[in-house]
Order: C-alpha cells, then structure tokens, then sequence
C-alpha cells in the first residue's frame, strides 16, 4: 500500500507538469479567441481610439487572474467537496467559457463604445 501510495504521488507529479503546461496553453487560446471574437473593438484598438473602462477592466483583471490558476492547485487549496464554488473551477468546460469571456471583457474595457 505504501509503494502504491509513492507511486501514484510520482505519477502525479509527472502528469501535473505536462497538465499545467497544457492548461495554460488551453486557456491562453481560449483567452486569445475572446479577444477574436471582439474584432471591430480589436480594430480600434489598433487605430489608437482607446478609452479605458475601469469598471469592466478591474473585474477582467481579477477574472484573468483567476482563470490561469491551474485545476491542480484548486484542488490542493479546496480539495474536492460538495460546495459549489471551488468545484466550477475544477471543469475545463467551465473555464474555457470564463477564459473567452475574459477575453471579450479584455477588448471591450479599452473601446470608447
């Protein structure tokens, strides 16, 4: 049982590296989409008509922060229990929707409209 237990910790930690980096990997796509998905605001951003939107961008911010945050440490934080909260982030489909939001709430907190 012991060795079991090793083993499946080593195991853990060969596949948590792969993971994070995939993750992030998924999330940053999904985050690069949001942006793509707001082109005509993606457009004046690049003709320079910026008007920075603090009361949508505070909120990006904290939701970008949250999202790049990896399965694997809400797991190690929160464990897996019947609450809701921690366990929203635990599905990717979850945070693969928060990510294109994230990034359409990026473009949009510095267009004028």
């Amino acid at each position: 049982m012991v060795g079991n237990y090793f083993d499946l910790q080593i195991s853990w930690q060969r596949a948590s590296e792969d993971v994070l980096k995939l993750q992030i990997m998924m999330t940053l796509w999904a985050f690069l989409f949001g942006i793509l998905m707001e082109w005509k605001g993606l457009v004046e951003l690049i003709e320079r008509r910026v008007k920075l939107n603090w009361k949508l961008l505070i909120p990006t911010v904290v939701l970008s922060v949250i999202i790049f945050i990896p399965n694997i440490y809400w797991v190690k934080w929160y464990g897996i229990s019947q609450d809701l909260y921690p366990n929203i982030f635990l599905l990717p489909e979850t945070n693969m929707i928060l990510s294109v939001l994230a990034g359409t709430m990026f473009v949009r907190s510095f267009v004028k409209k």
